[in-house]
């Protein structure tokens, strides 16, 4: 599916889209893992800021209007997103504990390599160090998947 939840927050809503505060994308429900989204919510208070000096910081409930982005967050959401992101997919590999069908966004390969990198190499990074950027996205919903 192209774009499934459209381009904004008022029109992933309209769809009946969800975001998802791992990877900060809205999402169909044949991508969404709620249980996966819930689990990493409930797992601390994670902190969000509008800038870099952590000056400005939003509220869980701004958080998931889904319509800030370009946020700083800590490391540790960081390194929690990447693990998170391939449990996401293992859990569609494996069948009916999570989705079907895996989103644009977490297919990529190319987040593979990029939480690779960040998690071998960013080890000696404290973990409440405020030093990632987040966006929201509206990635693409892929096909489902199969198992045998």
């Amino acid at each position: 599916m192209h774009k499934p939840c459209g381009s904004t927050a008022a029109e992933a809503r309209s769809r009946g889209c969800h975001f998802d505060v791992i990877s900060f994308n809205w999402l169909p429900t044949a991508c969404y893992d709620a249980e996966l989204s819930q689990s990493f919510d409930d797992m601390r208070t994670w902190e969000w800021f509008l800038d870099g000096n952590h000056t400005q910081p939003l509220t869980h409930a701004d958080i998931m209007t889904g319509e800030h982005t370009g946020l700083y967050v800590n490391w540790e959401y960081h390194v929690r997103h990447c693990t998170a992101m391939w449990k996401k997919m293992h859990r569609a590999l494996l069948g009916p504990s999570g989705t079907r069908a895996i989103d644009g966004y977490i297919g990529s390969y190319a987040h593979t390599e990029h939480c690779a990198r960040m998690l071998l190499g960013g080890r000696d990074i404290a973990l409440e160090t405020i030093n990632t950027r987040i966006r929201v996205k509206f990635p693409d919903c892929g096909g489902a998947l199969s198992w045998h």
